[in-house]
């Protein structure tokens, strides 16, 4: 299968609508799956590793089924605001559904959000692989931050299993120290990584804590 990806800084929406349509098939499904691979508990693990922050905005970009926010929740506490971001419709009704206080939009990593204030923290799990221009949207995140904000960020990277999820979804995967370089490079500090413990999440994902300084 060939990789798609669409572009973060022109518009595709051939690529994007695609992209939409592979995701809301596969939306009813996706919790359970991602159950049973064990990433809710690589999830919550990550959380946990995240300094407290307290009735914050944050904002969980390519939400999915609320999975990444909900582990939020689990560890932190309601935030102040909860936004929740995704090109797909049917992801968002499920997060919604999962998430009943949440702020949805329908909307890709780079669109122009309209009446959103900058975030406390912004949680973003296997989006950036995705995209084809993957500092760009690293450097969207970071200026949706507000100063001091945190990224919670979970990125794919390399091993033979990620080679069998890349052939169904066509992502890249970058090794930890490119991933923190990339980071970097977007403007972030106190770059953190936490490599998952157990399961395919420790061999196909790891997670990133990062401040906008």
């Amino acid at each position: 299968m060939a990789r798609l990806r669409f572009r973060f800084d022109t518009p595709r929406p051939a690529a994007t609508g695609v992209m939409q349509r592979i995701y809301d098939t596969a939306a009813t499904g996706w919790q359970d799956g991602i159950t049973r691979l064990g990433f809710l508990d690589a999830y919550a693990q990550l959380m946990q590793a995240t300094p407290p922050t307290k009735r914050a905005r944050v904002m969980d970009v390519g939400t999915g089924t609320g999975a990444f926010a909900a582990a939020w929740i689990a560890a932190q506490g309601a935030p102040r605001q909860l936004t929740l971001l995704d090109l797909s419709p049917a992801m968002l009704e499920a997060a919604a559904a999962r998430l009943p206080a949440a702020r949805s939009i329908a909307a890709p990593v780079g669109a122009t959000l309209a009446e959103t204030p900058p975030q406390d923290v912004i949680l973003c799990a296997h989006v950036i692989e995705h995209l084809e221009d993957p500092a760009r949207a690293l450097t969207w995140l970071h200026d949706h931050l507000k100063p001091g904000g945190l990224l919670v960020l979970a990125l794919s990277q390399p091993h033979w299993c990620t080679a069998l999820v890349r052939w169904r979804w066509g992502n890249a995967a970058y090794a930890p120290d490119t991933a923190r370089q990339m980071l970097s490079s977007a403007g972030f500090t106190e770059i953190a990584t936490h490599p998952f413990t157990s399961g395919p999440p420790s061999r196909v994902s790891c997670g990133y804590i990062a401040r906008r300084p």
